[in-house]
């Protein structure tokens, strides 16, 4: 009978160790990389859900804008942190009713800027207020009009640029006529641009510095509206 005890000797233990840290440092590297693959996809998706969000609502603004009087219509050109930060003001049918038991619909001022992201200052917001187009608006200040409504953000940028009936291209707009004779009132509508292109630039990843871009151009009527 053999009495010797059958076992491992340490080279062998220690090779079966070296080679299951292999293993297991491959699948963690693989497992990394699949979650990184993973929170990246979420990231575009939800950036893609917000800007045909934002896109569509600015969008339908625009598209129903009206000039009625001076500055009814006002594009600014500016920038947060060294990023375009435009900001866009203008009268529109597009109000929205979210309570129809104490909100009509009709005309309203509608503005959109940009704020900084509190938690991270290279993230911005993009803002909404939208406040019935009663007589007088033009002369409360912006602490009086509703409050606003967050439509996006994680936005590295937003850009705004006007083109006119020539196609010349502007990066602000701010037109506007009296309005006290029906002639008046007819030319307003050369204060409106012919068209707003419209350029949202969502963070992908931050650290990395990577970011999607979305656009749209938006055409408004030839012949601008009036509320009744």
């Amino acid at each position: 009978m053999n009495g010797r005890n059958q076992g491992f000797t340490l080279l062998e233990v220690l090779l079966a160790m070296s080679v299951l840290g292999v293993v297991v440092a491959m699948l963690s590297l693989s497992l990394s990389a699949s979650l990184k693959v993973v929170e990246g996809t979420e990231r575009e998706e939800d950036a893609y859900f917000q800007a045909q969000t934002a896109l569509r609502r600015i969008g339908g603004d625009v598209a129903a804008a009206f000039s009625a009087q001076e500055g009814a219509f006002v594009g600014e050109k500016k920038d947060l942190n060294g990023q375009r930060a435009d900001s866009l003001q203008c009268l529109t049918l597009a109000h929205l009713v979210l309570n129809p038991e104490k909100q009509q619909p009709g005309a309203a001022v509608v503005r959109y800027w940009l704020q900084p992201d509190a938690a991270d200052a290279r993230k911005l917001q993009l803002l909404r207020s939208d406040t019935p187009a009663l007589p007088g608006w033009e002369k409360r200040p912006e602490g009086a009009m509703e409050p606003a409504f967050l439509l996006a953000d994680n936005l590295r940028s937003v850009q705004f640029s006007y083109f006119d009936r020539e196609g010349q291209e502007f990066d602000s707009w701010q037109k506007g006529v009296d309005t006290d004779t029906d002639a008046d009132k007819e030319a307003a509508a050369s204060t409106l641009p012919a068209a707003v292109h419209i350029i949202l630039e969502f963070w992908i990843d931050s650290d990395q510095e990577t970011a999607q871009t979305f656009s749209t151009r938006v055409v408004l009527p030839a012949e601008g509206k009036g509320a009744n």
